[in-house]
C-alpha cells in the first residue's frame, strides 16, 4: 500500500524522517505550489497538488499530514492542520499513527487514527491520545493523561500526569502542565510556561505560573 504525505513543509520532513526510522519510505509528498512538483523533501519527490489523492481509491492509499502550525497568542494555528486531515477522512482516506522509532509508548496508550508521536517523545501508561494529535519532539504525555484530537504538543512540552488537554489546543514548546491541571479546547498555552490552574476554552496562558 501507497503511503503519501500531505504538505511538502518542515514538518512533512520530520514526518518522512519518523516513517524512514520505522523501514517505511513514502511514495510522494504533495504540496499546492505547482513550482515546486520535482523537488524533494527528504528524499521523497513532490509529484502534484492534494486533489491528486482524489483519483486514487482511498482503500490503496494511506496519507500523513505534513502539515504544521504556527501558534500566536490569539490562536493556535492548527485550523489548516485539521481542515486537512479532515477532508480526506472524510472522504474515507485513512491516517495510520506515525511514531519515531526513538519514540516510548506504553503498552496500554491508546493513539487514534493519524496521531503523530516525533523522535524522543515519551507516552505513559493509560494516557489517550486522540485523531490527528501531534505529540512533538522529546514531549512527554505522563500517565493517565488525556489529550483532544487534533491538539498538539510542542516540542519538550510536559504533561504531567492526569492532564487534560481540549480538542485543538496548542501547548508551547518546554511548557509544563502541571498534574490534573485541564487545558480547554482551543487554548494556547506559550512556550516555557508553567500551568499550574486550569486554563478555560480558547484562553491563553503564558509566562509565570499560569
Amino acid at each position: 500500500m501507497s503511503l503519501i504525505v500531505l504538505c511538502a513543509g518542515g514538518h512533512a520532513r520530520v514526518v518522512i524522517e519518523a516513517l524512514l526510522s520505522r523501514g517505511i519510505r513514502p511514495t510522494a509528498v504533495t504540496d499546492r505550489d505547482p513550482a515546486r512538483i520535482g523537488e524533494a523533501v527528504g528524499g521523497i519527490p513532490i509529484t502534484g497538488p492534494d486533489e491528486d489523492i482524489l483519483k486514487m481509491d482511498a482503500n490503496a492509499v494511506e496519507l500523513a499530514n505534513g502539515l504544521g502550525n504556527q501558534a500566536s497568542r490569539s490562536d493556535s494555528g492548527l485550523a489548516g492542520r485539521r481542515a486537512l486531515f479532515g477532508r480526506f477522512a472524510g472522504l474515507g482516506y485513512r491516517f495510520p499513527v506515525i511514531s519515531h522509532l526513538s519514540a516510548v509508548i506504553a503498552s496500554d496508550a491508546a493513539l487514534g487514527d493519524g496521531a503523530q508521536v516525533m523522535a524522543g517523545a515519551v507516552i505513559q501508561p493509560a494516557a489517550w491520545i486522540g485523531r490527528n494529535v501531534l505529540v512533538n519532539t522529546r514531549a512527554v504525555v505522563e500517565h493517565d493523561c488525556l489529550v483532544g484530537d487534533h491538539a498538539h504538543i510542542a516540542p519538550g512540552a510536559i504533561l504531567c500526569g492526569g492532564v487534560s488537554v481540549g480538542e485543538g489546543a496548542h501547548i508551547g514548546a518546554g511548557a509544563v502542565v502541571l498534574g490534573g491541571v485541564s487545558v480547554g479546547a482551543g487554548s494556547i498555552v506559550a512556550a516555557g510556561a508553567v500551568v499550574a490552574r486550569n486554563v478555560e476554552a480558547g484562553a491563553f496562558a503564558g509566562g509565570g505560573r499560569d
